[in-house]
């Protein structure tokens, strides 16, 4: 008996098949980051005098949404704070000013599951995000504030505060 298709021809077919998803699957998830700042503290000593952080970003892309989000890294000492509130600030090009407020906590929350406290104690790495879905409305210097809220202390064993923006697949 023939067979119309040859085996090898199948396999082919579906080797090829399989890769086009995978290559499909991989590009609709890249993540594209337009926008990424890192501030080292001296000494891993947040200053008090140092508690408003300021940059820029040129942002072109005004159709997109974006996530914007500050990472936290920090030592496993424990004389830091029990949790450090941030507000955080974008003014575009056009005067606008939009505000959020965050906080980066550093003792255990009993809502979260043992698994998420063991990976915070492990990577020393909080990463909050400041909004989840935000729309450029004009091509230009965005100017982006980060205001560290605590009294007139230092917050010591904190390492780098690098803020983000993440272009959304659409």
């Amino acid at each position: 008996m023939k067979r119309l298709f040859p085996m090898k021809f199948i396999n082919i077919f579906s080797t090829l098949l399989i890769c086009l998803i995978l290559l499909a699957s991989c590009n609709k998830n890249k993540n594209d980051i337009v926008f990424e700042q890192t501030v080292e503290f001296a000494n891993a000593n947040w200053d008090f005098t140092q508690r408003t952080l300021e940059f820029t970003a040129h942002i072109t892309d005004t159709i997109s949404p974006h996530r914007i989000e500050a990472e936290l890294k920090y030592g496993p000492d424990d004389e830091r704070v029990d949790q450090m509130e941030v507000s955080f600030s974008v003014t575009a090009p056009d005067g606008g000013k939009s505000s959020v407020s965050s906080a980066f906590v550093f003792v255990e929350d009993e809502n979260e599951s043992s698994m998420t406290q063991q990976a915070k104690k492990l990577s020393n790495t909080q990463t909050r995000v400041l909004y989840s879905k935000k729309y450029f409305n004009h091509s230009g210097d965005y100017h982006f504030q980060l205001n560290r809220h605590s009294e007139k202390f230092d917050n010591y064993n904190i390492q780098s505060l690098t803020v983000r923006v993440v272009r959304l697949p659409e």
